[in-house]
């Protein structure tokens, strides 16, 4: 993430912040109350604060490495009426700052590209997950019509004992963008 900086986060954050695939993606998962997520890159927190709104009684946690994109998140979840639920860490994808096995559900929407280890940063969430607990991964763009890139994706998280549950190509308007759903095994 050394290209990312004070002024990349302010304009990420208004080009992207709001991009319509953190509800969309969110929308998809039909979230219990009480299932804990864990949002790795979450950017301005927005697919926190759109699942804020179903887990009334679980945790959600944002993590990105980039000290003023948590600035912004912030920002934008103060003004959210669940928003105070919500807990930002500063850490990577491949260093996790948050305990082993504490959480249901690990988001990666539209993040794992700016991984430095793809594979050290998804050997880390299996690490986070609850036995049988999901990944989802969002990722914009025309993926569904590239086989290479889904199966890119797919064997990454394979390879670390994820198994491909869910794959969605899915529409609205003119946004597109692939969703899956990875589960860990039980044990």
């Amino acid at each position: 993430m050394s290209d990312w900086n004070e002024e990349t986060a302010d304009w990420y954050a208004d080009k992207y912040g709001e991009y319509p695939t953190n509800r969309l993606g969110v929308a998809l998962l039909e979230l219990e109350p009480d299932v804990d997520i864990l949002d790795v890159g979450c950017g301005t927190a927005a697919a926190l604060r759109e699942a804020a709104t179903s887990v009334v009684s679980g945790r959600l946690v944002g993590v990105d490495p980039v000290a003023r994109m948590l600035e912004i998140a912030r920002e934008r979840s103060n003004s959210h009426p669940e928003g105070h639920r919500i807990e930002l860490v500063l850490g990577t994808a491949d260093r996790l700052p948050v305990q082993d096995e504490g959480f249901d559900i690990v988001l990666a929407f539209d993040s794992m590209d700016h991984w430095p280890d793809r594979d050290a940063g998804l050997r880390e969430i299996v690490r986070v997950l609850k036995p049988l607990g999901r990944l989802v991964v969002v990722k914009d763009g025309d993926i569904p019509g590239s086989p290479r890139a889904r199966s890119e994706i797919t064997s990454c998280c394979e390879r670390q004992g994820l198994r491909e549950l869910r794959f969605e190509d899915v529409r609205e308007g003119d946004v597109r963008f692939a969703f899956w759903i990875f589960s860990k095994p039980a044990s």
